[in-house]
């Protein structure tokens, strides 16, 4: 928002400077980006006025003028402009005058300082010596206007600079409004602001008294089908309208607020948006068909040609403003080109109405068609407002285009507003600011925003906040408004006063910070992706349990629409994203929830996931290193859960290519605790990294980490420490002969099972397929370890041991000992 100085001082009398205003609003929440400061691009143009006008004696386009500027003299000045003629007001560069505009068109638009521009030189043009010069518009730099000379008007006082006359210094701020804040994008409403910054008195607007009868007697009828996007209209019927150019300080004024001037019908609308918030519309009256304003929605209508001659798409549930015979406009954006004010316009209908912002955004949104009066509507104008909005555009549209009332306003509001009562207790407020205010100061404050205060006990207060506030909603945001007024960092900073007792150890934390330690230990990192996910991205990575996908009734966008099942694709996306900037290898880990649907019901549910691709490890001067894959991944899990105190209950079985299909058939596996699935991990199936774009083996895991937590959480997750042991370890191998399909995981497992009272340790170091082995069949080499912790072993017992416990395993498997 433009707010401009000299515009402000019309409202509120405030002695501090432009800087001292800005960062008292950066103080109070509306942060001032940008100052600007405007002064005129010339130096001795004054005020003068046109005594006679001659024909140049050696020119049939050029006039001889007699000027008088002011001091007693008569000067003459050849002017070459029509629209010249006797007792105009001018304004007049003399000799010597500065004119920057004009030296910046002659050096093709690099301009220079005004000290450096050249002064104005007496010329003699055909014959005949011109002692200045009448300047236009764009001479002086104020627009671009050039077809004659400025026009000052009859009121122009002889004499004086036409800097100082036109109003060309001035300041602007540049005001970010924030969402909430509709009520601030305004002159006035910034204006209010500044007087309860200030403690200043606010000036009321100047409005030309109407009669409040809007009753019969009106050229035109209004009616209200939409009431809930549409709770109040008001319209007011002008004839006798005559376009045309606006006045020169609206012009000024519009066009430091970033608007172009149009005509003096838009130009009073576009002034009255600025200067008190209300958006306005002109329609045509000739062009209204049947003497009727209907408010509805679009319903069967699809097209709409707008003002700047785009055809619209419409939607059944846009607000359209409508007559007998089809759309005049789309409600809060923008007019048609059927109801379009133009030259031959006499008769205007001026609307003035409030529409639900939520409808207008979405419409705006939807068509990519954004304006002044949706920027309001959108967050939310005075609900109160629309008449006083009227009163002052009608009066405006008078003195500019001539235009007179047809007839009385018509105020339509099916929808009256409701006033709010807020109860606000000082003491909480109190406790809310860490300050006490005291009931007169939170009064004065309240009231100088423009709320109605009244006291309903000790302690309390009756709030009912303006019509313009429709953001203050509860005592909190009273409370935030009371403390606003002087700057939220003019409260003192201190600690709120509380008992603090030691709590006991949360299971769940601890859990949490151990496993990040551990995967981080590991050589992962740990990373956070967002929860939103593509329908594709969804539909490629099931997770687990395979429920359906959590839609989002409002996404960012058609990429982003429901939220994640899983959380490999984040780590995947994570993934080609550091690739993308030539990253050699990734590695990471993420802790987060997925989301899904069951049956109706939303779901949320703990998950862990990781992914490896690339060198793991840094080899030494010569070798490749350790790169990362599925035992890569295997190892950190065994390494976590080990840690956890649950890693003997840790199997790895084949995964069904079914509930994991987007890893590697053959490379994957099902992650199990004592029979349960925990989750998956593998390499991702070779279609799925082609996707990707990879160019080495990627895996990856999913594990669940609600299951895993009623592991942590019972007694067989405690830790215990052991010294090294005294005596020598004995290891003994065995080799034996199984189905080729027969899990290794399987064999270890049994082993463990047996529960041998010497047996240590269990390790699979070979396993083999070749010519000295059956079709079908697999050799596998363990090395088996004995200890025991009061003695040396002999080597008798720990025969009898060994083949004790090869007799069962061979028993239990149905395996035969290779030979």
């Amino acid at each position: 928002m433009k707010l401009l100085v000299s515009w402000l001082r019309e409202f509120v009398s405030v002695e501090a400077d432009a800087g001292e205003i800005a960062r008292r609003l950066t103080l109070a929440g509306l942060e001032v980006e940008n100052v600007e400061r405007t002064a005129a691009t010339f130096d001795g143009v004054f005020v003068a006025k046109v005594i006679d006008v001659k024909r140049h004696p050696n020119a049939d386009r050029l006039n001889l003028c007699e000027v008088d500027p002011g001091d007693g003299a008569r000067l003459e000045i050849v002017c070459g402009a029509p629209n010249v003629k006797a007792g105009m007001m001018i304004a007049l560069a003399r000799v010597g005058a500065r004119l920057g505009a004009i030296e910046k068109q002659q050096q093709g638009g690099g301009g220079s300082e005004l000290a450096n521009v050249r002064p104005l030189e007496a010329a003699v043009i055909r014959g005949i010596q011109s002692e200045g010069m009448i300047c236009s518009e764009r001479e002086l730099g104020i627009s671009d206007e050039h077809s004659g000379i400025m026009d000052l008007g009859a009121d122009a006082p002889l004499g004086t600079s036409a800097a100082e006359f036109l109003e060309l210094e001035d300041t602007v701020l540049d005001v970010a409004v924030l969402p909430n804040r509709g009520d601030c994008l305004s002159i006035f409403g910034l204006a209010r602001e500044v007087a309860a910054l200030f403690g200043t008195r606010l000036k009321p607007l100047r409005l030309r008294s109407t009669r409040r009868n809007f009753g019969g007697g009106a050229a035109f009828n209004v009616e209200i089908e939409a009431t809930d996007l549409c709770p109040r209209y008001a319209a007011l019927a002008m004839t006798g309208v005559k376009l045309g150019g606006s006045p020169r300080s609206i012009k000024r004024r519009l066009e430091l607020s970033g608007m172009r001037a149009i005509n003096g019908v838009v130009d009073a609308t576009n002034y009255v948006m600025l200067e008190i918030g209300q958006p306005l519309h002109a329609f045509d009256w000739e062009k209204i068909t049947g003497g009727k304003i209907v408010v509805r929605r679009a319903g069967t209508d699809r097209e709409f040609v707008t003002l700047d001659g785009i055809k619209r798409e419409l939607n059944r549930d846009d607000l359209m403003i409508a007559d007998g015979s089809g759309p005049l406009a789309i409600a809060g954006l923008m007019g048609g080109r059927n109801s379009e004010v133009g030259e031959t316009t006499k008769s205007i209908l001026l609307e003035s109405a409030y529409f639900e912002p939520m409808t207008i955004a979405k419409t705006s949104r939807r068509l990519g068609l954004r304006s002044e009066a949706s920027y309001r509507f959108e967050r939310g104008v005075d609900r109160a407002g629309q008449v006083i909005a009227l009163q002052r555009a009608s009066a405006l549209i008078g003195q500019i285009a001539s235009g007179r009332a047809a007839g009385e306003a018509r105020d339509l509001e099916p929808r009256p507003w409701q006033r709010r009562n807020i109860a606000l207790d000082l003491d909480r407020m109190g406790g809310l600011l860490g300050v006490d205010f005291g009931p007169l100061e939170t009064k004065r404050r309240l009231i100088a925003l423009g709320a109605q205060v009244s006291r309903s006990r000790k302690g309390r207060f009756n709030v009912v906040p303006p019509s313009h506030r429709s953001d203050l909603n509860d005592a909190a945001d009273l409370a935030e408004e009371v403390a606003r007024i002087t700057g939220l960092s003019e409260i003192p900073a201190k600690l709120p006063a509380r008992n603090t007792a030691a709590t006991d150890d949360d299971p769940r934390r601890r859990f949490f910070k151990l496993s990040r330690e551990v995967l981080i230990g590991c050589g992962l990192t740990e990373i956070k992706t967002v929860a939103f996910i593509a329908p594709a991205d969804n539909a490629r990575y099931p997770g687990l349990g395979s429920l359906e996908p959590a839609i989002l009734t409002n996404p960012l966008s058609a990429e982003l629409s429901e939220l994640r099942r899983s959380l490999i694709p984040g780590l995947a996306a994570a993934l080609r994203f550091n690739l993308n900037r030539e990253a050699q290898a990734f590695h990471g880990f993420e802790i987060a929830k997925t989301f899904a649907m069951q049956r109706g019901t939303p779901v949320e549910q703990e998950r862990v996931a990781g992914i490896t691709y690339g060198r793991f490890v840094q080899g030494e001067l010569g070798s490749a290193g350790l790169v990362g894959g599925f035992f890569t991944l295997k190892g950190v899990l065994e390494a976590w859960l080990g840690t956890l105190g649950m890693g003997r209950l840790l199997e790895f079985e084949r995964a069904p290519s079914s509930e994991a299909p987007y890893l590697h058939p053959g490379k994957s596996a099902s992650v199990m605790i004592e029979g349960a699935l925990l989750g998956y991990i593998g390499e991702l199936h070779p279609t799925e990294a082609q996707r990707l774009e990879l160019r080495a083996p990627c895996a990856t895991f999913e594990l669940d980490l609600g299951r895993l937590l009623t592991y942590d959480l019972s007694p067989r997750s405690t830790l215990s420490i052991a010294p090294p042991p005294r005596f020598p370890a004995v290891t003994r191998d065995l080799a034996m002969v199984l189905d080729r399909e027969f899990p290794a995981n399987a064999v270890l497992r049994t082993i463990a099972q047996i529960e041998a009272p010497l047996l240590e340790s269990v390790e699979l170091f070979d396993s083999y397929v070749g010519p000295s082995i059956a079709d079908g069949k697999k050799s596998l080499a363990l090395s088996i370890r004995y200890r025991a912790k009061d003695r040396t072993l002999m080597d008798e017992e720990v025969n009898r041991a060994h083949a004790a416990l090869v007799e069962e395993v061979l028993k239990r498997l149905g395996a035969e000992l290779r030979q």
